[in-house]
């Protein structure tokens, strides 16, 4: 029985992925010829492996009503940008005034932020967060960085689904290189240390099942057929076969 079955379940939504695995390896499994990506297809299986990792992330922690915020700052001819390490003592100091509004309500702030340095120079910094005031967000910003600044706020649905928003906030990290003098943060993203991050679950399966692999529903759930993927050789697994789909909760909310 060489293929596991690993799900993850976060908010509304379960992944199911099903792959081959050397713990349990027959010598009849071969894999394919092609095993060692190449420079493109590695930087393209490390977006993917960093989009579901803050996909599930998102999900298990943020909901309905939630918000993706952006924090803008507005730019004057004369004015000089705001340098890299200026905008981390910007972020550092929303966030500690974010985080004294949170307490005073008997909440704890929840967040994941990245920054952006955009092609023609604009600087932001993009959140999600957990549900408060606007009018509380805009006087952190101010107090963070005085003068002229702008709050956008955009309410997340009721999905429980934010899959297009962490491909959002990874091409973001990927306008500039981590690891070097020009990387805006160490890491893709930084995030609260009060974040729930799923255990998968995994099931060892037989070789039937993984030749009959089809992405079905379960009750409650319908398939996300965006989401299905399925290979013999991946370098993404390794050179083995790979079978991925998601499967989102039923969500009607009345109007």
């Amino acid at each position: 029985m060489p293929y596991v079955e690993r799900i993850t379940k976060a908010g509304k939504t379960i992944e199911i992925e099903r792959y081959f695995t050397s713990r349990y390896k027959k010598k009849e499994i071969k894999r394919g010829d092609k095993v060692k990506p190449t420079q493109e297809q590695q930087q393209k299986i490390n977006t993917r492996q960093a989009e579901r990792k803050l996909r599930i992330l998102m999900n298990a922690n943020f909901e309905y009503g939630d918000y993706h915020i952006v924090l803008d700052y507005i730019r004057h001819k004369g004015q000089p940008d705001r340098t890299k390490e200026e905008m981390r003592k910007d972020i550092d100091i929303f966030l500690r005034e974010l985080r004294k509004e949170f307490k005073k309500q008997g909440r704890e702030l929840k967040y994941i932020h990245v920054m952006e340095i955009g092609k023609k120079g604009a600087r932001h910094h993009h959140l999600v967060i957990n549900q408060i005031d606007t009018k509380i967000l805009q006087q952190c910003w101010y107090k963070a960085y005085e003068g002229h600044n702008r709050v956008k706020v955009f309410p997340l649905d009721d999905t429980g689904d934010y899959k297009d928003l962490a491909a959002y906030f990874i091409k973001y990290t990927g306008t500039h290189n981590r690891g070097t003098d020009g990387a805006l943060q160490g890491k893709r993203w930084n995030c609260s240390k009060n974040l729930v991050r799923p255990e998968p679950e995994y099931r060892i399966i037989t070789d039937r099942e993984w030749f009959k692999a089809e992405a079905r529903p379960i009750k409650g759930y319908y398939v996300d057929k965006d989401s299905i993927r399925k290979g013999v050789h991946s370098p993404d697994y390794y050179g083995y076969g790979y079978f991925c789909y998601r499967l989102i909760e039923n969500t009607t909310r009345g109007g």
